[in-house]
């Protein structure tokens, strides 16, 4: 879950995010990194109605790998020499500091109808 840097407006931090940040990050993965990614999905927050209250976070990014092996490759990556472009990046439209990450496992219910 992604807070967008201080200064920032909500439409330029999803612009930046969206068509800087995300093609960087396509350029720079290597293909063993890109192999490992099955899913990648950013999900903007939005505000319905006449809504003021400002979201606690701006970004909810999904990287969904095939299994923990893959996880474990883009770890690697990421936090490697390799990853600093990206992780210098970030710096440009995040507050790192509120970042949260969390490692899930997908459990598709379904849908009743």
């Amino acid at each position: 879950m992604i807070k967008r840097r201080p200064g920032l407006t909500r439409d330029e931090f999803r612009e930046y995010y969206e068509h800087r940040h995300a093609p960087l990050f396509h350029r720079a993965i290597p293909a063993e990194v890109a192999d490992a990614i099955v899913h990648y999905a950013q999900n903007h927050a939005v505000t319905l109605g006449r809504g003021t209250t400002e979201t606690a976070y701006d970004c909810v990014t999904e990287i969904g790998f095939g299994d923990r092996a893959g996880l474990a490759i883009w770890n690697r990556w990421y936090l490697g020499d390799e990853g600093r472009v990206l992780r210098d990046d970030e710096e440009n439209f995040m507050d790192k500091g509120k970042r949260l990450v969390l490692v899930t496992e997908v459990r598709d219910i379904g849908v009743v109808r």
